[in-house]
């Protein structure tokens, strides 16, 4: 893992200058989250998870961490339209 990374912000939102939009996860494990209007994603994994077993199942760590960049992703698309 490179530390480097740890100094960025934890979540950049990004679009693709047409209709699709993402939420890049700069800290570890790193993935790329393509989001539809509805607020439903997909993680695109650039690190293999690591299982913390302090945190519950594998798939629950996973599965929390894509719920953060979600709601994330939803407050920066109201604050936009705001």
């Amino acid at each position: 893992m490179n530390a480097d990374f740890e100094q960025l912000p934890k979540f950049l939102f990004a679009d693709d200058g047409g209709d699709r939009m993402f939420v890049v996860h700069n800290h570890y494990p790193r993935f790329v989250m393509e989001f539809d209007e509805s607020g439903s994603g997909k993680p695109n994994w650039i690190d293999q998870p690591i299982y913390d077993p302090d945190k519950g199942e594998p798939a629950l760590q996973a599965a929390r961490l894509m719920r953060v960049a979600g709601d994330w992703f939803m407050e920066q698309l109201q604050a936009h339209d705001a």
